[in-house]
């Protein structure tokens, strides 16, 4: 399938991905295996999902294939219009809203989305816990959220890479193990996973009212 033209800016970005990749695969962190590693964890994931943290986009347009509509948060406008150009070369922009907002507080009602996801995204969220009450309240009944970040491995491998560029890579740090066991406090049922540089953590919300 031939692929459509894309416009300078799009083919710029792209390339700026591409390049970022290949950096972090020779510090050993490879991040399309990631990314697959975490949907194969998270699927299936269909109806209207919400995605917390869109950074530039690399997990969010590999979920479009997957999902029916995607709502993407993010602080940073920046971050956005850069994922924004990634989903518009790989196709999936059409299913993608894209909403600047602190994922602390989000303005839709309760039961809204069929499941909500966050890649890569806990580690720079300060009260993170926070957002993880509103990801509860925003998700129905016998819905699903899934967490995925950094495996301790992981942190060192970005964080080498970091200070290969002459940057920090300040974090959050938040324990699996400790979210699964509130989660099951609350009547989810969980998954915890590692592979790939990753940990993921799946929770099915009660048919019951939360």
């Amino acid at each position: 399938m031939k692929r459509p033209a894309h416009d300078p800016e799009t083919l710029a970005n792209r390339r700026q991905i591409l390049k970022r990749e290949a950096r972090l695969r020779r510090f050993g962190y490879d991040s399309p295996a990631a990314i697959r590693f975490v949907l194969a964890q998270a699927l299936p994931l269909g109806g209207k999902v919400l995605e917390v943290g869109t950074g530039k986009g690399r997990f969010l347009i590999r979920l479009a294939r997957h999902a029916g509509t995607i709502t993407t948060v993010d602080i940073a406008a920046e971050e956005q219009r850069c994922a924004r150009l990634n989903a518009r070369y790989a196709g999936v922009e059409g299913k993608i809203r894209f909403v600047v907002r602190d994922a602390a507080r989000l303005p839709w009602r309760a039961g809204t989305f069929d499941a909500a996801v966050t890649m890569n995204a806990m580690h720079h969220i300060a009260h993170f816990k926070q957002a993880l009450k509103e990801m509860l309240r925003v998700v129905k009944p016998g819905g699903k959220i899934v967490l995925a970040d950094f495996s301790p491995r992981g942190f060192q491998i970005i964080a080498r890479e970091h200070r290969a560029e002459g940057k920090t890579h300040p974090h959050e740090h938040y324990d699996f193990r400790e979210l699964e066991r509130w989660w099951r406090k609350r009547g989810l049922v969980t998954r915890l996973r590692k592979g790939c540089n990753q940990e993921v953590l799946v929770g099915r919300l009660p048919v019951a009212a939360k």
